[in-house]
């Protein structure tokens, strides 16, 4: 790496000042033949986060009305990285602290593989134990089957990813296309890794941790269940119908809407949060 790379984070923020204003100090931070640029979507957020961020040299910040949610809010801040034409896009997380020498580890990664989307195993500092990264699929024809890649001391592929913490080369961002804003929170992430290898695109995990990440705590269930856990999957940080039918039509076998209606249907009986 004897040239200088142009990095542009892509971080959607709300309401978490501290973890946001330290995640994007560290990243500020680091040494190597790089130079980065932050871009966030504040989305929203009461707690002066998006004040906070706009003081930080080397911070670009766009204000969200608190509707966005984090694919939209990831989309607009790609949308600003793209004017300046970066060489890579990081996705890091509000709440996710990249280690000294993850960049340049991920960026080494990348130079090896050209064209893959590279993905950090993140770990939790509460337990030591992985929280995100990459994620396989564990059924042929039911595309939201997916585990945790487990973490190796060597590079792995993937069949999708976490999007914590995700470096993003230009040439696959122009395979690829743009992060899907139509989602809301979940399932954009996994879509994206999912065109990227329907695409000839690897998705690949380097060896080791590169990053503190807690795991979030799992939805509170709903009481009861039919209606109210209806309305409870129907929220944006829920599984919504409208994104589970985008994700399926997309990634899906052509028999999609079985798999749909029937999922829904043990959802709403013994409801499930969680992807």
């Amino acid at each position: 790496m004897s040239d200088e790379l142009t990095v542009a984070v892509l971080m959607a923020c709300h309401n978490r000042r501290a973890s946001s204003v330290r995640a994007v100090r560290e990243v500020l931070g680091l040494r190597g033949p790089f130079s980065v640029h932050v871009f966030c979507v504040d989305d929203g957020s009461t707690d002066g986060t998006g004040d906070a961020l706009e003081k930080i040299p080397g911070v670009t910040v766009e204000r969200g009305d608190g509707s966005l949610y984090w694919a939209a809010s990831m989309a607009k801040a790609e949308a600003l990285a793209v004017a300046t034409d970066p060489d890579y896009f990081l996705w890091l997380n509000d709440d996710t602290f990249m280690y000294p020498g993850g960049l340049e580890t991920m960026l080494a990664v990348s130079l090896e593989w050209p064209l893959a989307v590279i993905v950090a195993a993140t770990r939790d500092p509460e337990t030591g134990l992985l929280s995100y990264g990459g994620r396989r699929r564990v059924s042929r024809w039911h595309p939201q089957r997916l585990e945790k890649l487990p973490v190796s001391d060597a590079p792995q592929f993937a069949d999708t990813f976490n999007g914590n913490l995700v470096l993003v080369p230009r040439k696959v961002h122009e395979v690829v296309g743009a992060i899907d804003p139509e989602f809301a929170n979940s399932y954009a992430d996994d879509d994206y890794g999912l065109r990227a290898t329907a695409a000839g695109v690897a998705v690949i995990q380097p060896g080791g941790f590169l990053a503190d990440c807690v795991v979030n705590p799992v939805t509170a269930l709903p009481s009861g269940r039919g209606l109210n856990a209806w309305r409870h999957l129907q929220e944006p940080k829920g599984l919504p119908w409208r994104a589970q039918v985008r994700f399926l039509r997309r990634h899906g076998p052509r028999w999609w809407p079985m798999l749909l209606v029937a999922q829904t249907a043990a959802r709403l009986a013994g409801y499930r949060p969680s992807r």
